[in-house]
C-alpha cells in the first residue's frame, strides 16, 4: 500500500464528474479530500490524499487526467525558518489542517509538520518569506 497526495484541477466541462466516487469504485483506492475549493465560474481544485496500491494508483490517476482533469502530485514540504519569522501570524488562519499555530505562552508560530498538507496556501501570507514549499 502507498499514500500520496494530489491537486486536482477542474473546470466547468468536468465539475459535476465525480472523482472520488470513481476512485473507489473502480480502482479500489481510498481518497481522502483535505482541501476543495470552487469558484461561482465553475473552476476548482481538490486537494486528495489516496491510498492504495501502486498499480491501482496509476491506472487511477491516468483515468482521471483522461477526463480531462489536470492532476499534479504533491511531492513537496513546507518549511517554517523560524530564524527569520516574526511571528505576526499572517499564515495562521489560511492553514486548513491548522498546522500552522501560535504557541500561546511565547507567542511564537510554529508548524506541525505531521499535519501539514503542503497546500501552500501559508506561502504568500508570509511578508519576510519565513516559509517556503521545498520540493
Amino acid at each position: 500500500m502507498v499514500e500520496k497526495k494530489f491537486r486536482i484541477d477542474f473546470d466547468e466541462s468536468n465539475v459535476l464528474d465525480s472523482v472520488t466516487y470513481t476512485l473507489v469504485s473502480e480502482f479500489n483506492l481510498k481518497p481522502n479530500v483535505l482541501r476543495a475549493d470552487i469558484g461561482g465560474d465553475g473552476h476548482g481544485f481538490m486537494l486528495l490524499s489516496l491510498v492504495g496500491e501502486k498499480d491501482d494508483m496509476i491506472r487511477g490517476i491516468t483515468h482521471i487526467r483522461e477526463k480531462g482533469f489536470q492532476v499534479r502530485e504533491l511531492s513537496g514540504h513546507i518549511f517554517h525558518d523560524y530564524d527569520r519569522c516574526w511571528s505576526c501570524g499572517a499564515c495562521v488562519s489560511l492553514c486548513p489542517t491548522r498546522s500552522i499555530y501560535v504557541v500561546s505562552e511565547t507567542r511564537e508560530v510554529r508548524l506541525n509538520t505531521e499535519t501539514c498538507i503542503a497546500c501552500g496556501s501559508c506561502i504568500n501570507a508570509c511578508s519576510v518569506k519565513a516559509i517556503q514549499l521545498e520540493l
